[in-house]
């Protein structure tokens, strides 16, 4: 709101040294006039830039919450057609699955023959920690989101997941979609027991639906210490300390 008010204080300032210009002849302070304009018209472009970003960052936290809210309730088209075109899906150790067609497979993979919430069925993906990183092009944004996942079937069996999301979105057709959609899934146990007692290795690929190519960092998950790169440098000194892979925050941009 209060750079809304800028906007609108800048746009009045400018037409009222345009007003006093009118009427009469030219003279040296017109050069002064001209320049004050063009700095006026400066401040006003990055306060509409500046108004964009924010509305950007709304609407990429809105689009990982939806994803979530999808995938809970086993939506597969409404989650494939979040993602770009040309969109990646990456999870678990399940491998890389490329375009939106193959997402869309994937998706539908995870419950064979089933699309939409089932009766005795919890799949809840609550995305917390959001830290959302719009790209100064306008048209590529990075966020990085912490999953909690409550699983379970009843009178079956039932877990606990955490991880982290290094997700990559990118603007297509003028809308914030998927562009690369990257899980990892570091812990995993079931209910009963905790990760006190028990901890379920990471999983590999699906014999039914081989992937595109392979998990792009092979890791282990809890109690193994693995921690996801970060896609961020440290906001206050500038490091990128990404544990085994230095170099990750700035081969995301390439």
């Amino acid at each position: 709101m209060n750079t809304f008010f800028a906007r609108r204080s800048l746009s009045l300032a400018a037409f009222a040294l345009l007003c006093t210009a009118c009427g009469r002849a030219p003279n040296p302070a017109d050069a002064q006039l001209k320049a004050a304009i063009a700095d006026l018209e400066k401040s006003v472009a990055a306060a509409k830039a500046e108004v964009q970003r924010l509305k950007d960052v709304d609407d990429l936290e809105n689009l990982a919450g939806i994803y979530g809210h999808y995938v809970d309730k086993n939506r597969h088209d409404d989650v494939a057609d979040l993602f770009s075109r040309s969109g990646v899906v990456e999870i678990y150790g399940r491998g890389a699955f490329l375009g939106q067609d193959r997402v869309r497979e994937y998706m539908h993979n995870l419950s064979p023959g089933s699309v939409g919430p089932r009766d005795g069925s919890l799949f809840n993906h609550m995305h917390l920690q959001t830290v959302i990183d719009v790209q100064p092009d306008g048209k590529t944004a990075f966020v990085r989101s912490r999953p909690f996942i409550m699983f379970g079937i009843i009178n079956t069996n039932a877990q606990w997941g955490v991880g982290d999301y290094e997700n990559v979105f990118v603007k297509e057709d003028g809308v914030w979609k998927l562009g690369y959609l990257h899980g990892y899934y570091t812990m995993y146990t079931n209910y009963e027991d905790g990760w006190t007692k028990k901890a379920t290795p990471i999983f590999g690929e699906y014999a039914r639906l081989p992937p595109d190519r392979k998990q792009t960092i092979p890791y282990a998950a809890y109690p193994a210490a693995f921690v996801p790169p970060f896609h961020y440098k440290n906001p206050v000194t500038g490091r990128a300390d990404h544990y085994a892979d230095p170099t990750f925050h700035d081969a995301q941009k390439q």
